[in-house]
């Protein structure tokens, strides 16, 4: 009995092509895997720092004026705990700070800025604006 069937396998040409083709994909996935981790850890500092500012915000808007709390005393301010974490912690990478101008944009009225900058992949800032009576009411 014979057989029908070649013995005849791959080629070396065959097998080559087939590696650079793998090889190919392969640094394609590599790039789209480095870029969506980047992409990620931005996100995550965006967040962290939109949460921080806002934070401060709220904290700001809550101090009652009649007290004339230092935190909203005309001028650029530091926060102390400054560098912070994502969790408004001391020993971080981010750097928080506010102005505040006041009778802006009315009399009575001071205008609050919360800016929260990092470091890192991309390193940037963002702002945060809110406005306070500078007594009981606003009127």
């Amino acid at each position: 009995m014979t057989s029908c069937r070649s013995e005849t396998g791959l080629s070396m040409i065959e097998v080559m092509i087939g590696i650079s083709l793998f090889a190919v994909i392969a640094a394609g996935l590599a790039s789209t895997t480095v870029a969506t981790i980047r992409a990620n850890s931005t996100s995550k500092q965006i967040t962290a720092a939109a949460a921080l500012v806002q934070n401060k915000l709220e904290q700001l808007r809550s101090l009652d004026p009649a007290a004339a709390p230092a935190d909203l005393t005309p001028g650029t301010h530091t926060d102390p705990a400054n560098p912070l974490t994502p969790l408004d912690r001391g020993g971080g990478t981010f750097t928080r700070t506010w102005q505040v101008t006041p009778n802006t944009p009315a009399l009575k009225i001071s205008r609050v800025a919360v800016t929260v900058s990092w470091t890192g992949l991309a390193g940037s800032s963002m702002t945060g604006v809110t406005y306070v009576c500078e007594t009981q009411t606003c009127n």
